[in-house]
């Protein structure tokens, strides 16, 4: 609404000061708001992309212990597609640089530390495909991951429907984590050890999000892992289930438009070191108001606009597991690393 239609609307008392008042805050915090999703001060780039029709965007930082692992399989299943190493606040540098020159890939990096204002800036910027796979450097692929979950994106889009993003299933995750059960039979087991499996419930009731021993579970049945992804593309070859709820977004697939219509995704402040919150991302915001970050952010944008978000279940890869089980299972890797490589030639 025109100014000019504001006055005559206070005029006609059909608004009140207080309604434009508040016009004029969400107006400024807007602006203010679209801006500051890509804010980046300072930036450092190794461009090595090729132009592949697909991009891997890894984040990075969180788990050096793992990179020796997650990066090889992403470096050994990545198929040609470009990929570039996102590390916001430049944590690890020397080691991330040197992964990234020994693989190939590129690599960006910002500051301040705020690894959602980091993607955006670089999506972009820098990003030369309209396919993007926005992957955690907890994740560990196996061969036809990304195979997959761009083959069923095509045929979803070939029949005409608007997508979110899609995901292949991932063992420790409060959805995915039903599909991996039930391809694998494990429903009634998984409920005997520990509790009823279900999608729908707030995920950090779930003891697969906060207990050790449900993740400690799942990846003992996930190895090796390229022979479990097997079974998941002889059971569920081409299948694909609807996301019913929000989607904790370790790995998925999406189109660089859809999120940059929405002006990237909505970004908080940067990570302090310090504070006793450890959600050291909030707006200080509820999320019933504003979402904010990657995930909050593009699961909204999903909703409000009715795309889809989408299951790929012969696609598979495994999460090592959320923050409350984080210690536990990091001391679990390292007693099992080579298990997670052995299966590279299989």
């Amino acid at each position: 609404m025109s100014l000019t239609n504001w006055i005559k609307s206070l005029i006609k008392r059909e608004a009140t000061l207080r309604d434009f008042e508040m016009m004029i805050i969400r107006n400024i915090f807007i602006k203010a708001q679209r801006s500051y999703n890509f804010y980046v001060k300072k930036e450092y780039f190794i461009d090595n992309m090729r132009g592949s029709n697909a991009i891997i965007m890894v984040l990075i930082g969180k788990y050096p212990d793992l990179w020796s692992v997650s990066l090889r399989r992403i470096y050994e299943y990545s198929r040609g597609l470009d990929v570039v190493l996102v590390n916001a606040g430049g944590f690890h540098r020397e080691l991330a640089i040197n992964v990234a020159r020994d693989y190939g890939f590129s690599y960006f990096e910002s500051y301040p530390n705020n690894y959602v204002a980091a993607q955006n800036y670089f999506l972009a910027r820098y990003a030369c495909s309209n396919l993007v796979i926005k992957i955690d450097d907890d994740v560990f692929v196996t061969k036809n991951t990304f195979r997959n979950m761009l083959q069923a994106f095509q045929k979803l889009k070939d029949n005409g429907v608007d997508i979110g993003f899609v995901a292949p299933v991932l063992n420790v995750n409060t959805v995915s984590y039903y599909y991996f059960l039930k391809t694998l039979n494990l429903l009634e087991e998984y409920k005997r050890l520990f509790e009823e499996p279900i999608v729908f419930r707030e995920p950090t009731k779930q003891k697969i999000w906060r207990d050790p021993a449900t993740a400690k579970y799942v990846w003992e049945k996930s190895l090796p892992l390229n022979q479990v992804a097997q079974l998941f593309e002889e059971k569920n070859r081409e299948s694909i289930e609807v996301i019913p709820t929000r989607f904790s977004i370790g790995c998925i697939l999406f189109e660089r438009d859809f999120l940059l219509s929405f002006n990237g995704y909505l970004t908080p402040r940067p990570k302090f070191k310090h504070g006793a919150n450890r959600d050291a991302n909030s707006l200080y915001l509820t999320r019933l108001f504003i979402p904010y970050g990657d995930e909050d952010s593009i699961n909204f944008y999903a909703d409000t606009t009715l795309h889809g978000r989408f299951l790929i279940l012969d696609s598979f890869a495994g999460h090592l597991s959320y923050y409350p089980q984080a210690e536990y299972m990091l001391d679990w890797f390292r007693k099992n690393r080579n298990k997670l490589l052995e299966d590279l030639n299989y």
